[in-house]
């Protein structure tokens, strides 16, 4: 369940970064934005996320996720859209706002999809512990009882 918030916050940050590209500089369709964010997200969260990230840090994952975008994008757009702007200006400046958000990203998975601390809360993920219930005395009992012996 982890993974799957994290594919789709990835999945938010990266369409919302790539709609405003696409769609402004090149007209691409929504089905083209879709397919290019879908297959962005899907490579960088695995390569990046979740092979290169614990092993070298959040710099090089970031760097990673920057050349992993670029490419896709690049190609991905040089195959579905056709464009009198540069598509190799485009893929670069939303490759590169993609790696800004991507830095953050890498904080948000090493805390809660790469932890196994209790701390790593997730909406909608409870942990058996987390539903004990509590063992205590009836406080009204107690005043009933006080209540009667007063008169």
């Amino acid at each position: 369940m982890k993974h799957v918030w994290a594919l789709l916050i990835k999945f938010a940050v990266i369409g919302t970064i790539l709609f405003p590209f696409l769609s402004i500089f090149n007209t691409a369709s929504l089905t083209t934005i879709l397919v290019i964010s879908v297959l962005t997200t899907a490579v960088s969260y695995f390569a990046g996320d979740l092979y290169i990230l614990p092993k070298f840090g959040n710099f090089i994952a970031s760097v990673g996720d920057f050349g992993l975008s670029f490419l896709l994008i690049w190609i991905i757009s040089a195959f579905t859209i056709e464009s009198s702007a540069s598509l190799l200006a485009v893929a670069f400046f939303s490759a590169l706002t993609i790696a800004g958000a991507e830095a953050l990203f890498h904080i948000y998975v090493k805390s809660h999809i790469l932890s196994n601390s209790a701390e790593s809360y997730l909406p909608g993920v409870y942990r058996e512990d987390k539903m004990l219930t509590e063992f205590s005395e009836e406080f009204e009992r107690k005043h009933i009882n006080t209540n009667k012996k007063e008169k």
